[in-house]
């Protein structure tokens, strides 16, 4: 193997200065993608790793069970009602990327966007939103993987395209106006791929097929509001409402919320009322005609429901929604007479309706898992729900105001799979500071404990984002192999709400990393599998925790994956998104702020003459979420400093990003190459390389 390693990264040490604290950096050249040594650097790592994840017998068997489970697998993202008619973006079976379909009346379902016959084809949708009496949808397609949408137009009745095109508009639409003559929408101005792209973004008002200009509802030469560069201001519109809401935006899940009569924008006159500051803790919003259900954590971690005016919003006199036992509430949708609350409890959604009146009523899933999406009108108290869990592929549901589900019949379980034939076991780790974290482990029954398994320990653990139950086809396969899948609920996620969050973030983010390897100790401890047959894998902003835990522990992993990984955190100057920079304790105006996100690099902690695991690093050359850079650097810097022999292997996709957007193939083998990795790393005899 040690003949298909491409030769070491070019050195060109840059030293900077952080208030006092001199930071040497290497591979500085990388994070110039104009540079000439880039992509044919790339190139010889992406046919080093290929070669080698090529080279294990068992991938092409693993690939073909993985396709049998996903080519017959219809994945739904949405469905909205709207009158008579029903849109549906879909993936059929067999297909590579999703369509927009709709279906009116008793009328046959027909084509509505197909993306890939849009203005050269290789686009995806990312977002779309209907008008309230259905006749236009806005469509956001882009470049696959670049995430980089174009508004597009398209008339429901005849499939026909609007001329208007409206580049920029990576965040969707944010309403249509009552009369459904326009919408609202955030476009950014900077220089796209660079840390100006976010700033001073421009929230405007589109009228349909109008010569003139879109109207600046913003204008940041004198905001009404205060308003920084790096925010957003999201103005939001809801065609059942006379009100309009501005969200003053930035990395926190926290917004600054304000409100107008609808009617005055763009009129050039908006006076804004403030509904909530930041320090209101208020984390979603929502309206249906004068009805203003909010979701604070103020004064409570789990999160609490209010109900205000939305004409003349009130926090000190908002109904407060009690909701039995207190769980945590991820997000509320707002119906015709009330909203659906969800929530997550003992690691699994749960749905709530809750009336005007304040009462909560439980709404019994039809699956025990995850509620992947929630779909509705404001002025309708049916709902479209899409349900999953660790062995029940995600289907949608038609929600019926009396809280009875109907399966649409659009998802087929594939007819290879078999859930009978594994075990889900919940358990709990304690962490070194005396916390509880929960993890489950996925296996095949009857599994012996007995310290060989292959096993693969995934975290995330950031931006208050909770791990729950999926399904993913290319897992099964590992599983029947004898792997063994284990999910870490640490400490920065979402699952016990906001204290948790915050116990893994900035400056408390070692947390994080710190019970990840607490729950790996116990993996072993367990005998469940050991040192030699562990890989952990963390993807995005759970490259901080795989990177961190490695660093801190190389000796007890055989493997490491980072998946489009957040591996420099302090060089967040250098790409698109740093938008969200609040997470890791930026942005560095200071030494303090500078400690933190130091402390919390992996980059900067790779340490030369440790012997770390072999390490897969994944990344797209079109992400803009975690620059190519993070990654690059990454594996460049890991690979001079290990002594132990095993490689580091860089995969790139050259036609992706940070995962939205990839063809079901290009998913497949993703993932296929990463399991196969961690089959090979836990040492299963027949999936060594050759």
């Amino acid at each position: 193997m040690a003949s298909d390693r491409p030769n070491p990264a070019p050195v060109e040490a840059v030293t900077d200065d952080y208030y006092g604290t001199k930071v040497l950096d290497p591979y500085r050249w990388m994070e110039n993608d104009k540079d000439p040594r880039w992509m044919p650097w790339l190139r010889s790592q992406a046919t080093a790793a290929r070669h080698t994840l090529d080279a294990i017998p068992a991938r092409e068997r693993f690939l073909k069970s993985a396709k049998a489970l996903t080519g017959d697998l219809v994945t739904v993202q949405k469905v909205v009602a709207v009158g008579q008619t029903q849109f549906t973006q879909r993936r059929k079976a067999g297909a590579e990327d999703s369509m927009l379909f709709a279906r009116t009346g008793a009328a046959p379902e027909r084509i509505l966007v197909d993306p890939a016959k849009i203005a050269g084809g290789d686009q995806v949708i990312d977002w779309w939103q209907t008008s309230s009496d259905g006749r236009y949808v806005a469509v956001g397609l882009s470049k696959r993987g670049s995430e980089a949408s174009v508004v597009h137009v398209v008339e429901t009745a005849t499939g026909r395209l609007l001329p208007d095109r409206i580049p920029n508009t990576d965040f969707g639409i944010f309403g249509w106006l009552p009369d459904n003559t326009g919408f609202t929408y955030l476009t950014f101005v900077g220089e796209k791929g660079t840390p100006s792209y976010f700033i001073n973004s421009e929230p405007r008002l589109h009228l349909l097929e109008a010569s003139a200009p879109d109207h600046l509802l913003i204008d940041r030469a004198k905001p009404p509001v205060p308003l920084s560069a790096e925010q957003f201001a999201i103005v939001m519109a809801q065609p059942d409402s006379r009100s309009a809401m501005l969200a003053v935006a930035d990395g926190r899940l926290e917004q600054a919320l304000y409100r107008t009569d609808i009617g005055t924008l763009g009129t050039g006159s908006v006076a804004w009322t403030r509904i909530s500051d930041f320090d209101d803790l208020v984390v979603g919003a929502k309206l249906s005609g004068d009805n203003l259900w909010l979701l604070s954590r103020k004064g409570n971690s789990n999160g609490s429901v209010l109900l205000t005016s939305a004409s003349k919003p009130n926090l000190a006199t908002a109904r407060h929604v009690i909701i039995s036992g207190n769980p945590v509430i991820e997000s509320i949708s707002a119906t015709k007479s009330g909203a659906l609350v969800q929530t997550i409890e003992g690691g699994q959604s749960g749905l709530w309706r809750v009336d005007v009146s304040g009462a909560a009523t439980r709404v019994a899933l039809p699956v025990a898992g995850t509620v992947r999406w929630i779909e509705n009108e404001p002025t309708s108290d049916t709902a479209y729900v899409s349900l999953g869990g660790w062995f029940t592929p995600a289907r949608p549901y038609k929600l019926s105001a009396d809280n009875n589900f109907q399966d649409m019949g659009l998802v087929e379980a594939p007819r290879n799979l078999d859930p009978s034939r594994y075990e889900v076991r919940t358990l709990t780790a304690t962490a070194r500071d005396g916390t509880k974290i929960p993890y489950t482990a996925l296996m095949r029954k009857g599994l012996t404990a007995n310290g060989r398994n292959p096993l693969l320990i995934e975290a995330y653990g950031s931006y208050g984002l909770s791990l729950t139950p999926a399904y993913r086809s290319q897992m099964i396969p590992f599983l029947d192999l004898g792997g063994v899948y284990v999910t870490a609920n640490v400490r920065g996620g979402g699952e016990f709400g906001r204290s948790w969050h915050y116990a893994g973030k900035a400056e408390t983010k070692a947390n994080t990393w710190r019970d990840a390897i607490d729950v790996a100790e116990a993996l072993v401890k367990t005998k469940l599998t050991s040192p030699n047959h562990m890989t952990i894998i963390g993807t995005s902003g759970g490259g901080v925790m795989v990177g961190q835990a490695v660093n801190e522990r190389p000796d007890l992993f055989n493997g490491a994956i980072a998946n489009v990984g957040f591996m420099n955190p302090i060089r967040y100057v250098s790409e698109q998104n740093f938008a969200d920079i609040q997470e890791w304790g930026g942005p560095i105006t200071d030494a303090k702020s500078f400690k933190t996100m130091f402390d919390l690099d992996p980059y900067e902690h790779i340490r030369p003459g440790v012997r770390y695991p072999a390490t897969l690093v994944v990344s797209g050359i079109n992400d803009p979420r975690a620059a190519t850079f993070h990654g690059a650097k990454y594996a460049a810097k890991l690979a001079a400093a290990t002594t132990s022999g095993e490689p580091v292997l860089l995969r790139i996709d050259f036609d992706a990003g940070h995962g939205a957007g990839s063809t079901r193939t290009q998913n497949e083998d993703l993932w296929t190459d990463i399991y196969s990795f961690a089959l090979w790393r836990g040492g299963l005899a027949n999936f060594q390389p050759k």
